[in-house]
């Protein structure tokens, strides 16, 4: 019962006959002896190059720490539990000879791995956990979408994380991204659970990958490195946030750009909202590329807190309502009064933030309003904190002067009894800006490319213009629905993260819903659906007492 993730690892290795009898000293197949201590297993694996010459090739290890798809053991054990770790051509067979481990065993050796291939007697991954998702289930796990085409760029996996029920958690990893050359990225399209809080997306400023260990580091160990070079924000590129899947299509002329062994950093932060089952939580990015020297300017994409010291006592939200604002007139790569082109903005708060506002400091003007939807296209009369609007200027970038700048503003109900200041869970709180921009004469971007509206989306709602709306959203029990000029009849469904459908009915052209009785539910996220012959809509919506 004392045993860590190492030392459970080793037993899954040792006692498979058919492993151990390749693999003991008498005549250990292609040298590789893993009959001895603790130790000596670890010094026989991790970081020890393959004497397979591909994968020696590929620059895969034995075991490579915090990196399973490039450790070569893993690969070999893998037996298609998971899509990104098969074995390629000349890469020899699967093992063991006598067939695949349980997957619950072959999960826990990925598991350790994941978890940068510790030596100690850590307990990263429960051993319960895995045998109840392998034999009973859980929740399911995000469809793999497609990656890019070859050529136009690569799919990057992180997880799975195995979350029991109710459990919360907010992790970093380490990727080394292993490119032989420097490369440009236009688009990145993210696919990840919708328990997700969000996932940030760094890459490390020069020389700054070295502070950070291998492998995952959770949210005891991330609160430890707090103002440190480790921490989830120090030293670090913003290349992107995410409250939900979606992609980033840069504005033609831009691109983000990696240097050659660019070194990344994912933060994720997860709730397991359901109370009875586990949850495993994924996330995959589409990375798509061009070809280097095509942007004429790089994407610049920053997270910044609302203050330099997430522990400045003037963070402090206190019971009841107040607000916070900052001027925020630093952008790097721009000096006094260069121009700054703005792309996207967004907001982040936890659970008790209640709108989130952005404002031209040259002229007064609201150019972000909280209370808007995620994709920006309707006021929604509430902030919600689990989904916040990202606005983009994809068409016409928004230009500011660096010195003048934005006013950032927040507001905060804290329904608890004590005081809350900055911290990584959502009974926690932050005040944080995502901001995406471009510095230099904008005039040299190209036209924007002419949409094809010749392609009809299989979202397209039939020539209808449907708005529709749920709220409130965070609800104590109650919801509403709105729908605008639907034109046709609709069905409106809700139901649970599992799937089990909790409310049904039809409504006619333009009527409403009031009073969908969730109640009796337990705290978490539902989704509601509206569906028609031309439109099939959903949103999620956070019951929260």
């Amino acid at each position: 019962a004392m045993a860590g993730t190492f030392q459970d690892a080793v037993a899954v290795m040792n006692t498979s006959c058919t492993f151990s009898s390749c693999h003991d000293s008498d005549n250990p197949a292609l040298g590789l002896d893993l009959s001895g201590s603790d130790m000596d297993v670890w010094n026989a694996l991790v970081n020890v190059d393959p004497q397979n010459a591909e994968a020696n090739a590929r620059g895969y290890k034995l075991v490579k720490p915090g990196d399973p798809a490039n450790s070569f053991l893993y690969r070999k054990m893998n037996w298609g539990l998971h899509a990104d770790s098969e074995l390629g051509n000349l890469q020899g067979d699967n093992m063991p000879q006598g067939g695949a481990l349980d997957s619950k065993d072959i999960e826990l050796v990925r598991q350790w791995i994941l978890y940068g291939a510790k030596s100690n007697n850590d307990t990263d991954i429960s051993l319960d956990v895995l045998e109840e998702y392998y034999t009973i289930g859980g929740l399911d796990r995000v469809d793999p979408p497609a990656p890019p085409a070859e050529g136009e760029g690569f799919q990057l996996h992180f997880g799975p994380i195995f979350l029991e029920p109710g459990a919360e958690t907010e992790l970093i990893w380490r990727h080394e991204l292993g490119n032989d050359e420097p490369i440009e990225i236009n688009k990145l399209d993210v696919s990840m659970n919708t328990q997700s809080h969000h996932f940030l997306f760094f890459k490390f400023n020069e020389g700054a990958e070295e502070n950070q260990p291998d492998g995952i580091l959770t949210v005891d160990e991330i609160s430890s490195f707090l103002g440190t070079a480790v921490a989830i924000t120090s030293d670090t590129k913003m290349i992107g946030g995410w409250a939900y899947s979606g992609d980033y299509t840069l504005p033609a002329g831009t691109a983000y750009q990696w240097k050659q062994d660019e070194v990344l950093k994912f933060n994720y932060h997860i709730l397991n909202y359901s109370n009875t089952s586990i949850l495993p939580a994924d996330i995959y990015v589409n990375v798509y590329t061009q070809e280097v020297g095509e942007a004429v300017f790089e994407m610049y994409s920053e997270f910044d807190l609302f203050t330099a010291n997430p522990f400045d006592p003037n963070f402090q939200v206190v019971p009841g309502f107040s607000s916070f604002e900052w001027d925020k007139d630093n952008f790097p790569g721009a000096a006094g009064d260069e121009e700054v082109h703005i792309w996207a903005l967004g907001a982040h708060t936890h659970k008790y933030g209640t709108d989130f506002d952005i404002f031209d400091q040259s002229n007064g003007d609201q150019i972000y309003e909280g209370f808007y939807n995620v994709e920006y296209t309707q006021n929604q009369g509430f902030y919600d904190y689990a989904e916040p609007p990202f606005r983009r200027w994809d068409d016409e970038l928004y230009t500011i002067t660096a010195n003048e700048g934005l006013l950032v503003t927040a507001d905060f109900n804290n329904t608890s009894n004590s005081t809350v200041g900055f911290g990584l869970t959502t009974n926690d709180e932050m005040f944080g800006l995502f901001y995406s921009y471009i510095v230099g004469d904008k005039s040299l971007l190209p036209d924007p490319e002419p949409v094809d509206t010749t392609t009809v989306s299989i979202y397209d709602n039939g020539g209808l213009d449907v708005n529709w709306n749920v709220y409130p959203n965070p609800t104590s029990g109650f919801l509403n629905v709105d729908i605008y000029n639907p034109g046709e009849e609709m069905q409106i469904e809700v139901f649970n993260i599992l799937g089990e459908q909790l409310h049904f009915e039809t409504i006619g052209e333009g009527a409403s819903i009031d009073g969908i009785d969730l109640s009796q539910y337990e705290d978490g996220f539902y989704f509601v659906q509206i569906k028609s012959d031309s439109l099939n809509e959903i949103r999620k919506v956070t019951l929260q007492r």
